[in-house]
């Protein structure tokens, strides 16, 4: 595989049954590592990522090699103005762990007519699968049920989430589902 030349370009591949995808930003190139094929859904947010650390990193970035002397762990450090590189990772690529998610309230918020069709759609699917769901395969059934583009059916999910609606299932508490007590 080629890395991505021109800003906003990806490339895709695949080695020894994963899939491998690189975008191309202003001065970085950000790739992903998956077990399935990446979804159209996929690239929306790792262009998301992409644009989000460049942005806040931009400084960094450019003086990565000089002023920094190639020390990532600027990356890693948390300031009021921006986030660590952890946290920005967590808040984006969280869509697309393996971790379930389940219905949160929607009390005292308001939605556009097209979130709501979504949430009504992840409401339904909670239904179905005993109250927790995966967003690919919410996204699937938003598919199947709207006529929403790809591209805004992942900026109504990313709202979703951002507004706590949709809620990430910790790992924690899947864990205790499965620990045996004596």
């Amino acid at each position: 595989m080629d890395l991505p030349i021109e800003q906003g370009e990806i490339e895709q591949a695949t080695l020894e049954g994963k899939y491998l995808i690189s975008r191309a930003g202003n001065k970085i190139w950000i790739s992903l590592i998956l077990n399935k094929i990446p979804t159209l859904f996929a690239r929306e947010v790792l262009k998301f990522f992409c644009e989000l650390f460049e942005g806040q990193y931009e400084n960094e970035i450019y003086n990565l090699y000089t002023n920094f002397q190639g020390d990532i762990s600027i990356f890693r450090k948390q300031s009021k103005s921006k986030q660590s590189i952890e946290d920005i990772i967590e808040d984006v690529f969280h869509l697309y762990l393996a971790l379930p998610f389940k219905i949160g309230s929607t009390k005292g918020r308001k939605f556009s007519s097209k979130s709501k069709k979504v949430y009504q759609i992840a409401k339904a699917l909670s239904h179905k699968t005993k109250g927790q769901f995966s967003l690919e395969k919410l996204f699937n059934e938003i598919i199947d049920s709207s006529e929403l583009k790809n591209k805004e059916i992942a900026e109504l999910i990313f709202e979703l989430v951002q507004n706590k609606v949709l809620l990430t299932v910790s790992l924690e508490k899947r864990k205790r589902k499965f620990i045996i007590h004596f």
